[in-house]
């Protein structure tokens, strides 16, 4: 969370932060609306809240939702969507349990991308991030059949259903024209005259990814989709061919 937030009627862990004066240029002269994020993993989120925090600064409140509800005396409110729209603008949600409510005409991001590629970056930062895990052929494909189940799943619930004030936000068309998808993101944000600023954070942004165990930035690298799948160690054809005979989807939107 980029602020400590009090959890009802609790004692913080620490004071909120004031936050800075209001002054002239790109920053919006109104408190930024709360939009839900549900994301599937390896999907550009992080990305997503790395421009939005630096394109709005210290007005741009935002939750990762799961780290600090499990800790102890956290101020976070560990619900979704948050409780706290007063200061957080956006919280992340997975939906792993396939349990996460929200109303059809709640502001919505939905990211999510083909399955191979989010499926091998998943694996690699399970296995740079952890340490009991079993990196090998065999309890990749356990995993990837899991996988590719709850993928169906996911795009049933959040992204063929019909919704209002949406925003899909496919990973290959968020790379590929990070631009023009930012600017519907700002849209949903009614924060357009934000698109300076944002134009600026997207042309210096680092590049990040998971090798050696653990994870890497690609300075200079900017906005873009790297992934090779065959260049996974456990690449196999005919596996990657079945998988993708069931995990179909439009991912250019």
């Amino acid at each position: 969370m980029t602020e400590h937030i009090p959890n009802g009627g609790g004692t913080p862990s620490a004071p909120l932060r004031p936050r800075p004066p209001r002054v002239p240029g790109f920053r919006p002269a109104r408190r930024l609306p709360y939009v839900a994020n549900v994301s599937w993993p390896r999907s550009g989120h992080v990305l997503l809240a790395r421009i939005l925090t630096e394109t709005f600064e210290g007005w741009f409140g935002y939750c990762e939702y799961y780290t600090p509800s499990k800790v102890e005396n956290s101020p976070c409110c560990g619900a979704f969507p948050c409780r706290r729209t007063d200061i957080v603008s956006m919280s992340k949600q997975h939906d792993f349990k396939f349990d996460a409510e929200l109303p059809d005409d709640h502001l919505l991001i939905v990211q999510y991308r083909a399955f191979l590629p989010s499926l091998v970056s998943h694996w690699d930062q399970r296995a740079a991030t952890s340490p009991g895990l079993v990196d090998s052929a065999e309890e990749f494909r356990r995993f990837a059949r899991h996988k590719a189940e709850d993928y169906e799943r996911f795009l049933e619930r959040w992204v063929r259903r019909p919704r209002t004030n949406r925003l899909l936000l496919p990973y290959e068309a968020f790379t590929a024209e990070p631009s023009r998808k930012m600017r519907q993101v700002l849209d949903l944000f009614d924060a357009a005259d934000c698109a300076g600023r944002m134009e600026e954070v997207i042309a210096t942004i680092d590049g990040l990814t998971f090798a050696d165990g653990g994870e890497k930035k690609l300075a200079g690298a900017g906005i873009a989709d790297r992934r090779d799948i065959t260049q996974f160690r456990y690449y196999d054809a005919a596996f990657f061919a079945e998988l993708g005979e069931t995990t179909d989807t439009d991912v250019t939107t």
